[in-house]
């Protein structure tokens, strides 16, 4: 199973990637095309769908490394035992949140099967798909780092990382 979940966090890491180049070259030759005089109109539409992948995916990659922006400046005020309630209370909110993004982008996805992504016979529902999917693999790593935490909260950050 550990080999299955590595597997898919590099395959996650590159599809990243690969949809952040895709959509820097897209924007790239569709403004050339455009000061030439062609331009090719849906190589924004493409560049749209790459980025919003590349952002959801990113997220939960940066969420995984622990690379978020955390703002701890109050909670360090408290005693290590209320920091460590309020860490596993940010944890649970975090989830509840993405859990509900996961219904919610769901339902937007089929709302929008029918529709034409702009100039393009895709449909838009591959550009809506990246929110439950995207939200899905962060709840999924927000609740490996939740277990984490409540086993052992000291090791649940990297060096110097850690708020208790």
């Amino acid at each position: 199973m550990h080999g299955f979940i590595a597997g898919l966090r590099r395959a996650e890491d590159v599809t990243a990637r690969a949809c952040l180049a895709g959509c820097a070259a897209l924007v790239f030759v569709a403004a050339i095309s455009r000061a030439l005089g062609s331009p090719i109109i849906w190589a924004i539409d493409i560049a749209m769908l790459l980025f919003i992948w590349c952002a959801f995916l990113g997220a939960d990659a940066a969420l995984r490394a622990k690379q978020h922006i955390i703002i701890d400046i109050v909670v360090r005020m408290f005693p290590q035992r209320v920091q460590r309630a309020l860490l596993i209370v940010h944890w649970t909110v975090m989830i509840a949140f993405l859990l509900a993004l996961v219904v919610l982008g769901t339902q937007l996805t089929l709302l929008n099967v029918e529709r034409p992504m702009g100039d393009t016979e895709i449909s838009y529902a591959y550009v809506t798909a990246a929110v439950p999917i995207g939200s899905l693999m962060m709840a999924f790593t927000a609740m490996r780092q939740l277990v984490e935490f409540v086993r052992n909260p000291k090791a649940a950050f990297g060096a110097g990382e850690s708020p208790l």
